[in-house]
């Protein structure tokens, strides 16, 4: 262990740059898990058809990196793994029913599903308010190879946006680990992004002058910056205020504990305390 990476060196300032965004608390709860969701508006735009959304691989554990679509770019989630039977898919009421623009005389036609389908998505279901679903790539994919579903077929791409998901990013269920990835920090010091000839919003600008490595100072900034800035490139930071998207997470009982939003809140990441102790999943 060298001084850059053991816990007297890069460990130590990510640990005080970690306390400070969560408000004086240590990135240490060995009692609760732990978890990142990130979500997209462009991402649900475009997610059909899709190579990975597929039974099989959606059942899989195994972490994996996605299609980047988009170039790399600072802060970009797809440096990120994914656990995509974690990440959770929800579905638009109108679709389930087969109403409005589903509906016989819709503008959007058929399902490409019926009802046997929607029955038994409905019993593997984690939340169903307001007659929508939000279910787990794990019990998602069984049921889309048992009912015929293919959400890699053209046919599938009028689901776009009324088929959407919180992508699972891939980390060991600790606080510390979370913070890493959802900071852009778990690449280590050499991927860090320079501030940009501005300043982080208040009361952040101050608060991050006690980090101490510039180079991470500057990184957390970016990150850190007002939403009108951060309508360009970084991110503004929600801390535990307010979701970076919407509350879809504590209908399966995640609890916010930070978040960021990109962009004019197109897209944003959170880390979450969740619903269950670590290594029960």
């Amino acid at each position: 262990m060298t001084p850059e990476t053991g816990l007297d060196g890069w460990d130590a300032a990510l640990a005080g740059a970690f306390e400070i965004l969560l408000g004086g608390k240590p990135a240490i709860d060995s009692t609760a898990g732990h978890g990142v969701y990130y979500a997209s508006d462009s991402l649900d735009e475009f997610l059909f058809p899709n190579p990975w959304a597929t039974p099989e691989t959606l059942s899989d554990r195994k972490p994996r990196l996605l299609p980047d679509s988009d170039g790399e770019y600072p802060f970009s989630p797809w440096t990120w793994r994914f656990d995509l039977g974690e990440s959770l898919f929800f579905f638009d009421a109108d679709l389930l029913a087969g109403t409005g623009p589903w509906g016989a005389d819709g503008h959007k036609g058929p399902r490409p599903f019926d009802d046997a389908f929607v029955a038994d998505l409905r019993t593997v279901s984690l939340t169903d308010e307001a007659d929508e679903v939000l279910v787990r790539g794990a019990e998602l994919g069984p049921l889309l190879g048992r009912h015929g579903v293919d959400l890699t077929d053209r046919a599938s791409e009028k689901l776009n946006n009324w088929l959407t998901v919180l992508l699972r990013v891939a980390t060991d269920g600790t606080l510390t680990d979370a913070m890493r990835a959802a900071t852009f920090t778990e690449r280590g010091p050499e991927h860090l992004v320079p501030i940009r000839d501005r300043s982080a919003a208040e009361p952040w600008e101050e608060r991050l002058g006690a980090v101490t490595r510039p180079a991470l100072r500057d990184h957390l900034r970016m990150l850190c910056l007002t939403r009108n800035d951060a309508r360009g490139e970084g991110g503004f930071y929600c801390g535990a205020d307010h979701w970076p998207w919407s509350d879809l997470l504590e209908a399966v009982g995640c609890s916010l504990v930070a978040g960021w939003g990109f962009g004019e809140s197109q897209a944003g990441v959170a880390v979450v305390r969740l619903p269950y102790e670590p290594g029960e999943r």
